[in-house]
Order: structure tokens, then sequence, then C-alpha cells
């Protein structure tokens, strides 16, 4: 009966030992989740993640004549036809440039994905309440994907019960 009783507190005794980690709550990243939208096509395994950036990190960006996206996609080997990409069905000016894994403005998202690749996409600033980021993705060379277009919806200001803009 002893043995019983010191094998039921050993365990208890090492889990109170154990560090405890404080958990910071960060209201701009639950913020950056509502200016966050996703694509997944479960059957050819391909998924988009794409941020916003404009109403969170307006002090950051270079330019604030234009709306400024980063997508984060998965396979990295998928092959993206970069003149597709439009908002809001206009490709005027619109520009991709393919971060590198430790480019400073991947610290301005809310996802990371290691194992994709990460697009900074800027258009000119378009006077509407939702932007719609289209492109496409093109068939591999294998013919283990079929082509697709991706299309992601955000709302300039969301709705938002925790930060308040100023």
């Amino acid at each position: 009966m002893k043995k019983i009783i010191i094998f039921a507190i050993l365990p208890l005794f090492i889990i109170g030992c154990t560090p405890k980690k404080v958990y910071v709550h960060d209201p701009l990243k639950n913020e950056l989740l509502a200016y966050t939208q996703k694509f997944e096509d479960v059957n050819d395994k391909f998924l988009v993640i794409a941020t916003y950036l404009n109403p969170i990190h307006q002090d950051i960006l270079e330019d604030k004549q234009n709306e400024y996206f980063i997508l984060s996609i998965y396979p990295k080997e998928s092959v993206i036809d970069y003149r597709s990409f439009k908002v809001n069905n206009d490709s005027n000016a619109t520009k991709i440039k393919v971060l590198a894994d430790d480019d400073p403005l991947l610290k301005l998202t809310t996802f990371k994905m290691p194992w994709g690749k990460y697009l900074k996409v800027s258009a000119p600033q378009i006077d509407s309440d939702t932007l719609n980021l289209t492109f496409d993705r093109i068939i591999d060379l294998n013919g283990t994907s079929r082509s697709l277009q991706v299309s992601l919806n955000f709302r300039k200001i969301a709705k938002s019960l925790y930060w308040n803009s100023k």
C-alpha cells in the first residue's frame, strides 16, 4: 500500500515542479486574424493563407498608397501564374515579390509555414470596402495537380471588439 501511495504522489510532485509557461495576450495578433483569410483545396493538398497588412501595420509599410498582402503558399513547389494576380479584378500595377524565409515582413503575420513559400503582393490603393485577391495556380509538369483559381476576400475595416485604431 505504501508503494502505491508513493507511485501516485511521485508524478504529482514531478508535474508540480515543472516551470509554468506564461502566456501573454497579444491583442495585435487577434486583430491580424480578422484580416487573415485561408484558401484550401484538400484534394490537391494546396493551401494559401493571406494577411492584409494595411489596417494594422500602416506605420511600417513603405508606401501608404498601396494595398499590401502577405501570402503563405503550400506546397513550396506550387507553380503560380504571377501575371494572374488581381485585386478587385484589376491587375494594373499589381506587384509580386517572393520573400525569403527570414524576411522581416513575415514577423508581421500570424501564421508561419516553414515548408511553404511566401509572397508579398502590392496593388494600388482601391476605394472599396472589400478587397478580392485572385490568382491562378498552374498545372504542374508532373501532372499531380490541376489548375486552380484562388480567391480571397478581405474587408478593409474588420469588425472587432478588442482593437481601436488611433
